[in-house]
């Protein structure tokens, strides 16, 4: 399936200059305009460019960081297995990212609390470790 750029950036244009979206809360479950995106990055297979995201962590009235979900669950590093009533999702860690509220279409739910110290305890873990075969090197080590 090809990417329709195009559309996202008409899209994207209008949120952008849109009023500021709902109120948000952590723990809520939220279709969110994410978009088109690069690569492997996580996009929208939806016609509004939507897909559900946990909001993780509220930093301003506008921005917060959000972990999207996919019912294609696969056992795989950066995946956290949540079964939200009957529905059974993959939070991708890996995917997290900030988000303005402007992105934000519906709240579809609310992530039990245990389920949430399940997923931010997989989030803080993954953040503490680093696997030196893939990091690799960077600038600012060649010029420690």
């Amino acid at each position: 399936m090809e990417k329709d750029f195009d559309r996202w950036n008409g899209k994207k244009k209008a949120l952008d200059s849109g009023a500021n979206g709902p109120h948000c809360h952590e723990r809520e479950i939220w279709w969110c305009s994410i978009g088109v995106n690069v690569g492997s990055e996580q996009h929208s297979q939806t016609d509004d460019f939507s897909r559900p995201v946990i909001i993780v962590r509220r930093f301003t009235e506008d921005i917060f960081w959000g972990v999207p979900l996919t019912t294609k669950t696969m056992k795989l590093p950066f995946r956290i297995r949540l079964t939200l009533g009957d529905i059974t999702n993959d939070a991708l860690i890996l995917q997290m990212r900030v988000y303005d509220r402007k992105r934000l279409v519906r709240q579809i739910g609310i992530v039990p609390q245990d389920v949430f110290v399940k997923l931010t305890t997989a989030i803080i873990d993954a953040v503490k470790t680093t696997d030196p075969a893939r990091a690799g090197s960077s600038g600012a080590e060649a010029n420690v």
